[in-house]
């Protein structure tokens, strides 16, 4: 399951639970139908939680966000965050990829919550 909080500077998409293939593109469809979504930077929340899903998945995805990605998009960041070691290792390799691909955006991979906010609220216009 996951949940998305649009209040703040930036998003936040909260995972809980199982969190296979189909919940990742669930979630990417609900955060690019909103309407903040090219404007605001994302972090992406993966702790507890038991992520059931492949490197392969992952690829798809990247694919997926730069097929749909916005022309008029000024965000700059995303900030995945992770709990459990593996899962920051997928979240690095997933990090690489997306550069490798020059996505109009940067990702980096986190295991502390606090250092992810601190990474995507740099350089912000208050």
């Amino acid at each position: 399951m996951h949940v998305i909080e649009t209040g703040g500077s930036y998003l936040s998409v909260i995972f809980s639970g199982a969190v296979d293939q189909d919940q990742l593109f669930r979630a990417l469809r609900d955060i690019f139908m909103l309407p903040e979504y090219p404007f605001k930077n994302s972090i992406w929340i993966f702790e507890g939680c038991e992520c059931d899903f492949s490197n392969i998945s992952m690829f798809k995805l990247l694919q997926m966000i730069r097929a749909y990605y916005p022309k008029e998009a000024t965000r700059t960041k995303t900030a995945i965050v992770t709990s459990i070691s593996l899962h920051h290792a997928m979240a690095q390799l997933f990090c690489e990829e997306a550069d490798d691909l020059a996505l109009a955006f940067t990702m980096k991979a986190f295991m502390d919550r606090a250092e992810a906010i601190a990474w995507l609220m740099e350089h912000e216009v208050q």
